[in-house]
Order: structure tokens, then C-alpha cells, then sequence
């Protein structure tokens, strides 16, 4: 009587197969953004047209196959293994390159041939990190998430879609080891509007001071990526990828004031010049603006010898993204007289200063 072998072991010796006699140059997955879990195509290419052989199974999408206009399936099956996993698990060959896409433009990420040394492994992304995480501990989330807190301020915490965990496995166990060599990793922030402010950050976030960051399970706590490239138009940060693991962005506190500058620069609403922009003096109505200032900090203004004149919390006083307004009126809202006067932007433990001229 022959020998029968269990459906799981002779579905996964059809797969191996079927890469191994055939084989194919390229693997690419791209996910429509249905749930960011649906299926728009998947398929294996050779020399930029569908191989003669070889399996391409995405395990757990929920969609139809979308082949090039023209081109059939020559040989094998495309297979999309409905609701099976959760999130789903997308199964590349070991040796070709790996191209995973999000249409929502969240998530995507590459690897190299030989990253993996498998013949046939899976890789997950796991969009629901925080609540739901698939291999680490959820209270490790929660723990690396409160130091950032504390260390940073309201200023850097997650928001959705921000997160992602990504991890491959086979048959057998998960890969835990770092890539011999190393992929990349892109993920997207919100600013539908521009206005330089991740959408849904209260307090606000300026896009410029989001950075990528990954766990530190050991130590539960979050660890900056090196290497980060921004792209501001695309709304994007990719950074090189060097194991497997949970990934987020982070908005930080903004405490530079290398930038802040005041203007205009003599203030004269009465003069011959008085009014709004480039070579003007200003007015009442819009006083002296502090432009380019930290998200948090003070902006005080003194007299010559040195006495306060007027102290500015610049978070209760921004007007637009980084500019604050003094109205040219001292603490008890008496119109300061002519004279010089000195301005410091100070933020933390960093600092900086300049003069004001005032004529009335």
C-alpha cells in the first residue's frame, strides 16, 4: 500500500519543487490598499515577462491575480491561499530579491538576494503593533513607548500607521539574525494639507523632526536608526534595514534656535516706510515677529542694562508653525518706548540673542 503524506508537507514539496526546477530572477508583491491586506497582483518575472515555471504563493491575501495585458499564466498556479493567515504571510524564494509594496504608500520594503538563507521562507508586516503585536511582547511596546514620553515630551508619540512589525519565518522556525545583507526599509507620515505638521498631532509635530526608530526588546525601550533618508516631497523615510523587528516614526521635540531671527528690524510703525513685508518697518497692528523659534521654550525681551521687559511662552503664542508675534507691549500692556532693546530665544538649555531697534 503506498506510503500517504500529509497535505500540509506535500503542498510545501509542490512549492519547493516548482522554484527549484524552474526557478525565477525576481520576486515582486504589491498590496492594493484595501485594508492594506488585499492582493493587487502577484507574480514571478523573468527577464521582464512571466517565467515558464516556478511557483509565486502569497498565503492569506483576499483578491484576484492581475496579469500583464497580453500575457497568460504559461506554467504553474499563482496561488492566494483566502483569509488563511491574519495578518497575511507573502512566501518568497530564498536567493531572489525581495519587493514588498503598500499602495497606501505606509509600508515598503526590499531585501537583497541571500538576505535570507532559505529556500522557501514568509514574510509578515504587521500593521496593528501596538494592540496586536506577533511576536513581541505588547507590554514592551507600551514600556518603550512611556520612556519616550518622558525623555521627549507629548511630542513624541506614535500615531496610526506609524508602526509596523515585520518578521520571516519558514516551516520550521523565525528568523531572528541580522541580514548578510542589509535591505531597506521606507515608511510614510500624513501631511495631506503641507502645513509641515503630522496630521492628527496634538500638540503638533513638525514633519522635519520625524525620525525611524526601532525596538530595543532587551532593554524595552526605542533606539534610533542610522542612516535615515528624508523625503519631504514623497512624504518618506527609508533607512537601512539590519534585522527583522518592530519599526516606527517618532516626532521629537524641536529645541534648535539657530534659526530664530526677529523682523522687521528697526521697528518703526510711524515712519515713512511703515507697513507689511520686504523693506518695510511694520505696523501696530502686527508688531515684531519672532520667526524660525522652537516648539517649546521662551522668548524674552530686555532693556539694555538688562531688565525684563516681556517673557513669551512660545507654545501659547505660535500663530503659524514656527512664528511668534510680540505686540511690542511690555508685561503690563503698556506700548514699550523707543530705545534698543535685547531679545533671547531660549529653548532647554539652548539659547540665542540679538538686538531690537524701536522708533516710534
Amino acid at each position: 500500500m503506498p506510503k500517504l503524506y500529509p497535505l500540509k508537507i506535500v503542498f510545501i514539496f509542490l512549492v519547493w519543487t516548482a522554484f527549484t526546477l524552474y526557478g525565477a530572477s525576481s520576486a515582486l508583491c504589491f498590496v492594493s490598499s484595501g485594508g492594506d491586506y488585499e492582493m493587487e497582483f502577484s507574480r514571478v518575472v523573468s527577464g521582464g515577462q512571466l517565467s515558464s515555471g516556478g511557483n509565486y504563493t502569497a498565503k492569506g491575501a483576499v483578491s484576484q491575480i492581475h496579469l500583464p495585458e497580453g500575457i497568460g499564466s504559461l506554467a504553474g498556479e499563482y496561488v492566494n491561499r483566502v483569509g488563511f493567515y491574519n495578518p497575511p504571510r507573502f512566501t518568497y524564494q530564498g536567493g531572489l530579491p525581495v519587493q514588498l509594496f503598500f499602495e497606501s504608500g505606509n509600508v515598503e520594503l526590499f531585501l537583497p538576494a541571500n538576505s535570507i538563507n532559505r529556500r522557501v521562507f514568509d514574510i509578515t508586516i504587521n500593521k496593528d503593533a501596538v494592540n496586536n503585536p506577533v511576536l513581541t511582547d505588547s507590554a514592551k511596546v507600551i514600556n518603550a513607548n512611556n520612556k519616550m514620553k518622558i525623555n521627549e515630551g507629548d511630542w513624541s508619540r506614535l500615531y496610526s500607521g506609524n508602526i509596523s512589525e515585520m518578521f520571516v519565518f519558514d516551516e520550521q522556525d523565525y528568523w531572528t539574525d541580522s541580514f548578510p545583507e542589509k535591505g531597506l526599509l521606507a515608511m510614510s507620515y500624513e501631511d495631506v494639507d503641507n502645513d509641515g505638521i503630522l496630521d492628527g498631532s496634538n500638540p503638533p509635530v513638525r514633519v522635519e523632526t520625524i525620525q525611524s526608530w526601532a525596538l530595543d526588546e532587551e532593554y524595552e525601550m526605542w533606539v534610533k536608526m542610522a542612516g535615515a533618508n528624508f523625503d519631504i516631497n514623497l512624504k518618506k523615510i527609508s533607512v537601512p534595514l539590519r534585522a527583522p523587528g518592530i519599526f516606527a516614526l517618532f516626532g521629537q521635540l524641536d529645541n534648535s534656535v539657530k534659526d530664530a531671527h526677529a523682523f522687521p528690524v528697526p521697528f518703526r510703525p510711524n515712519g515713512p516706510n511703515a507697513g507689511i513685508g520686504m523693506g518695510k518697518t511694520g505696523t501696530e497692528a502686527d508688531g515684531i515677529i519672532f520667526t524660525n523659534v522652537p516648539d517649546i521654550g521662551n522668548i524674552e525681551i530686555y532693556t539694555i542694562d538688562g531688565r525684563l521687559v516681556k517673557d513669551m511662552d512660545i507654545a501659547s503664542n505660535v500663530f503659524d508653525t514656527d512664528k511668534v508675534n510680540w505686540d511690542v507691549k511690555n508685561d503690563s500692556g503698556q506700548k514699550v518706548a523707543s530705545g534698543v532693546y535685547i531679545w533671547r530665544v531660549v529653548s532647554g538649555s539652548n539659547s540665542k540673542t540679538g538686538k531690537l531697534m524701536i522708533i516710534r
